[in-house]
């Protein structure tokens, strides 16, 4: 579970105070690891509930004796400013953070309580959605993300460990840990994923159905790893020259276009905006097509360039 984590090394840990993230937190404690800083972000989207976990993270590192910073933003408003999803500003807001303390406390590792449950939830959302290998390998266990130009390590140990594996280690020890309410809620769509579509798989055809999901993660991770491999030097790039992404396969052209909409600024890339990047080697079509946040990609001169909404271009 933490083979390639050294004990002496300072390891960020994103805390929620939920039974996941407190769950990873005496683990790492029970192997050794006290070189800890808890991590958490008040994304002020459940009222006194967000502060009340806040302060239960608080009082736990406390008790602990381990160092704790806390991050906050109104997501909510974030998100509307952005024209972002909810999930998505909460997803930004919360690495902003984390890559704020990795920076000011010299840290180069993040670890998150993520788990086998939450692996399988992602990448049946992912497939319902529509995705390529990328998204069907879920979750990776260890990987490298660049923040406001801070270069951190992400893992998760947990991915092979079910909630309710954790849950039973929690009570065995008799732990206390936060419920989020909102976890019962029907109106998000993992909620109803996770509440009732998995369940009722769970009773048609047994609940074995989840370690396949899970192996077939494993299996596409190393194969989009390859392609990102592919990939990397263009994405790179603050341009893309047309003659040359021309070239390639339409599996690598669709991969350098995502990773390098993602490395420039783009969070989430969906197929059609890959495409309509992709539409620019018509050299017969438009010279430009709209992206997301009012931003743009042209195509002038042999090159593809993106155009932002306060006059930059990159």
């Amino acid at each position: 579970m933490f083979q390639n984590l050294s004990l002496e090394e300072p390891l960020l840990i994103g805390i929620s105070g939920g039974a996941d993230s407190v769950a990873l937190l005496h683990l790492l404690l029970e192997n050794g690891y006290r070189n800890l800083i808890l991590c958490h972000f008040n994304h002020q989207l459940r009222g006194a509930d967000s502060d009340d976990d806040a302060t239960f993270v608080k009082n736990l590192a406390t008790s602990l004796q381990l160092p704790f910073e806390l991050g906050t933003e109104d997501v909510q408003a974030l998100a509307t400013r952005e024209k972002l999803s909810l999930e998505a500003a909460a997803r930004e807001a919360r690495y902003e953070f984390f890559a704020a303390v990795a920076q000011k406390r010299n840290v180069k590792k993040l670890l998150l309580a993520h788990h086998a449950d939450d692996q399988v939830e992602t990448c049946f959302l992912h497939f319902l959605r529509g995705t390529g290998s990328a998204g069907l390998a879920g979750m990776l266990p260890v990987s490298q993300r660049t923040i406001d130009g801070v270069d951190l390590e992400i893992a998760r140990p947990l991915l092979a460990i079910s909630k309710k594996e954790l849950i039973s280690f929690l009570t065995s020890h008799q732990l206390t840990w936060r419920e989020d309410d909102s976890n019962k809620s029907h109106l998000p769509t993992r909620n109803r994923l996770r509440n009732r579509v998995l369940p009722l798989l769970d009773e048609l055809i047994g609940p074995s159905y989840r370690n396949a999901i899970t192996r077939t993660a494993t299996i596409l991770a190393a194969e989009d790893e390859y392609l990102e491999s592919l990939a990397a030097p263009q994405a790179q790039q603050a341009e893309l020259k047309t003659q040359e992404l021309a070239a390639m396969p339409l599996a690598l052209q669709r991969r350098v276009v995502h990773a390098w909409l993602r490395t420039h600024g783009f969070s989430e890339v969906s197929f059609v905006e890959v495409e309509r990047v992709l539409s620019l080697l018509n050299l017969d079509g438009p010279a430009k097509v709209n992206l997301r946040g009012d931003a743009h990609a042209r195509r002038r001169s042999g090159i593809i360039f993106l155009e932002y909404p306060d006059e930059r271009v990159v």
